[in-house]
Parts: structure tokens; C-alpha cells; sequence
């Protein structure tokens, strides 16, 4: 989701000059976290260009670098510098034929005002209802792969042309990863054929498992569950943590001796009584929150959450005021 664009040559020597320039006695392989700091990067974008320059391969073969000198690293992991302003994300949007939730059309009026430099698609726009593992219920009418993409397509342009100069990445979720495993499970034959993976669909989402915004903060789509756990996640990975999966739209602040992290839940995109949950939930009462996070960054460090609320009687609730989206 995203083709990889050459890195200028003058940065890689830069890079290698700047490691050189650390070597000692003591330590004669150099110092990373010294070398990025004197260049102004992060060491995640150092890394690359380093590899890079050592090794001779192209970028495609190891990494994606986009504009903004964010890298893909093995196909798992985003790097992105920390820069003044904001990223937002939205998460388990569960895209739907003929339909479109309050939460997204406050995603698409608010963009334009908050420009984000980063846009994270934190996973599950795609349902793949139609190719899950899961038994259909009843006589249940679910949307085909053809209409879902259709719908993931225009949604998604949608956001882009909201936010046309933020980069944009796509962390994929259990229900994005259905696509793939359907096809590799009955027709492992056609690995490596354009159209097979999802992510030849959306070629200006950069995909990943994760998105690292310097060493401030992790966004992925799942690490551990239940109801605590944005909680259980900052414990878990010792720093910043988004994540969606869980449906819920909240934050929990983790202070210790490191000073403090963040461990939040971005809700889902979708209404939570929408089509796509109304025979899989049964009409259950549900815990789950409608929204979006936006992540504020000031002098290089991460400054917390904000969280925009669409509420199930149709209010959206941005920065304590009713937020007009529906006609």
C-alpha cells in the first residue's frame, strides 16, 4: 500500500559519515542513538538509511521509505519522526455498502482542520464478512468481497482527499488479514499475483503491522484484550501504546519511575449498532465506543490523547462541544 521511493544518496553517505564519526577504541562499531541524535532523526530512520548504504539493496528490498523518511522495516514495522502537530487514527471502520457512520463523517469534517501530518489506519476497514471462519447466521445478508473493497476504495479516498498531505499507513487487523488467508489457504498457487494481497488494492496506504511515531508511541492494531486493556497494553510494551480491536475509545496513564506512558483504546469508526455487528452482536449491550484519536506532539515528545466521541444518539462530541455532521 504505498510504493517505496529512492532515498537520496547524499543522506545514506550522511548517515554512515555521522556512525563513523562515533567509533572508538571502546566501542568500534559506533553508536547508534549518538549518530541519529547528531543528524536530528530517530533512530528507526537512521537504521534504515544505514542499511541502505551498507548494503547496497534497493530500498524495495528491505524497506519502503515514503516522503517523510518513514521506513517499512521487513514488512512488519512504519517508522515515523516525531514532528510538531498531529497524527490521527481511526480504527475497526468495518466499511459497509450504503452506509456511513457519524464518527466518519467527523472524520472527514475535522481533517482538514486538524492536518495531520500522519494518518494511521489502525486496522479492520476491511470486514470480509462474506469469507470469515465463522458460520453465517441464519439468513443473514452480507456485502461480497468485490462490494467491501468497493466500499474500502471510496471510503478511504474519501479520508485521503480530506488530509491530501499526510502520509498514511494501514497497521492490518485480524479482519483485513481474512482477504489473504482465504486465498493463501485454497489457492496458494497463484502467491506473489497482483490482486492477492490487500494491499494491492490500496496502493497509497504504506501496510504494516505497526506504526512506531519515533520513540514516543506504538500504534498496532492488538496486543492484549478484554476490558483493561489499554492498561494491560502500556504495562506490556513499556511505553505509548494505540491500539484498536477491542471497540472501546478511552486512555489510561501509566506513571512510574520512567516518567509517564499512555495506553489507549481508539474505538471503533463504525456506529456500534451498525449493519455490519447488528446479527453477530444479537442485540447484546455492547461496551463499546464510536470515535477516533487524535495523538499531539510538541517539541519532539508526545503531549497525550484527545478523543472524539460519536455518541448512539447521534451526537458527536469534539473537545467538550456538539460537533455538527449529520444532515
Amino acid at each position: 500500500m504505498g510504493g517505496a521511493i529512492a532515498v537520496p544518496q547524499a543522506l545514506l553517505d550522511q548517515a554512515y559519515a555521522a556512525l563513523e564519526a562515533t567509533k572508538t577504541k571502546a566501542r568500534p562499531r559506533g553508536n547508534h542513538v549518538v549518530a541519529a541524535r547528531a543528524l536530528g532523526i530517530d533512530r528507526g530512520t537512521f537504521r534504515g538509511r544505514l542499511e541502505l548504504r551498507t548494503t547496497g539493496r534497493s530500498a524495495e528490498s528491505i524497506c519502503a521509505i515514503d516522503k517523510n523518511n518513514a521506513k517499512t522495516r521487513y514488512g512488519a514495522r512504519v517508522n515515523v519522526p516525531v514532528k510538531e502537530g498531529c497524527v490521527v487514527v481511526f480504527s475497526d471502520a468495518h466499511f459497509w455498502p450504503g452506509y456511513m457512520s457519524n464518527a466518519n463523517q467527523a472524520l472527514l469534517k475535522l481533517l482538514p482542520k486538524l492536518k495531520p501530518y500522519l494518518l494511521i489506519n489502525n486496522g479492520d476497514s476491511f470486514d470480509g464478512a462474506s469469507i470469515s471462519r465463522y458460520p453465517r447466521i441464519g439468513w443473514d445478508s452480507k456485502p461480497t468481497v468485490k462490494q467491501e473493497l468497493e466500499v474500502n476504495t471510496e471510503r478511504l479516498t474519501e479520508i485521503e482527499k480530506a488530509a491530501p498531505n499526510a502520509m498514511r499507513t494501514w497497521n492490518l487487523g485480524n479482519h483485513d488479514a481474512r482477504f489473504e488467508n482465504y486465498l493463501a489457504a485454497r489457492a496458494p498457487e497463484f502467491q506473489g499475483v497482483g490482486g492477492f494481497h490487500l494491499k494491492d488494492h490500496f496502493p497509497s496506504w504504506i501496510p504494516a503491522w505497526s506504526t512506531w511515531i519515533g520513540d514516543e508511541i506504538i500504534v498496532k492494531h492488538r496486543m492484549k484484550g478484554g476490558k483493561y486493556s489499554a492498561a494491560n497494553n502500556v504495562l506490556a510494551a513499556g511505553r505509548s501504546i494505540v491500539t484498536g480491536h477491542d471497540h472501546m475509545l478511552w486512555g489510561k496513564a501509566l506513571t512510574n519511575y520512567s516518567g509517564t506512558s499512555w495506553g489507549i483504546d481508539a474505538g471503533t469508526l463504525a456506529d456500534v449498532w451498525g449493519a455490519m455487528f447488528k446479527d453477530y452482536t444479537e442485540d447484546h449491550v455492547v461496551d463499546w465506543q464510536s470515535g477516533f484519536v487524535i495523538l499531539h506532539f510538541s517539541k519532539g515528545r508526545f503531549t497525550g490523547p484527545e478523543f472524539v466521541h460519536a455518541l448512539p444518539d447521534g451526537r458527536v462530541i469534539y473537545r467538550g462541544s456538539d460537533l455538527k455532521v449529520a444532515a
